[in-house]
């Protein structure tokens, strides 16, 4: 189908204009006397990479390119910062209580990579721990998937978000 052309298509082409403007962003480097290991020019990557990735999945999820550019236009023309902030977000799909355990989550999810930029491997430490404590935590992330998850009664494999595509 179209999306999937133009899924392909846009991350293609993120990666040839890559290709083609590397020598020009070397200079650019070395001309500003910039540090690639620095963490300002890692978070500058990071958001840069964040915002093409939701580029494109703006053109994916629209399907057709006149919506698309309706809703980027408007991404950039609308001024309503208070959006944020008055509850209307909740109406997006996610209500108060699963916005607040996706935060939690994030937050876990950036520990884990924490650890792992830093070669804190978190089974080690969690084996050198006591047993009562590796008890307990067993127990406890076990109790979390189990209330966390999806599974139950309710649920359904047919609205896992790959089987839309």
């Amino acid at each position: 189908s179209l999306a999937y052309v133009l899924w392909g298509g846009m991350n293609g082409l993120y990666q040839v204009i890559g290709e083609i403007t590397k020598p020009l962003r070397d200079r650019m480097v070395s001309l500003l006397h910039l540090h690639r290991d620095s963490l300002g020019h890692k978070i500058f990557c990071r958001i840069q990479t964040f915002l093409l990735v939701d580029l494109t999945w703006l053109f994916f999820r629209t399907g057709h390119f006149l919506q698309s550019f309706r809703v980027l236009r408007q991404m950039v023309t609308v001024r309503n910062p208070w959006i944020l902030f008055d509850g209307s977000l909740y109406n997006c799909g996610l209500n108060r209580a699963n916005f607040g355990l996706l935060l939690i989550c994030l937050g876990v999810l950036f520990f884990a990579d924490y650890c792992k930029k830093k070669g804190i491997v978190i089974r080690n430490v969690i084996a050198r721990q006591d047993y009562w404590f590796r008890l307990l935590f067993f127990v406890f992330s076990v109790c979390a998937i189990l209330t966390f998850g999806i599974w139950g009664p309710g649920y359904d494999e047919a609205n896992f978000i790959y089987f839309q595509f």
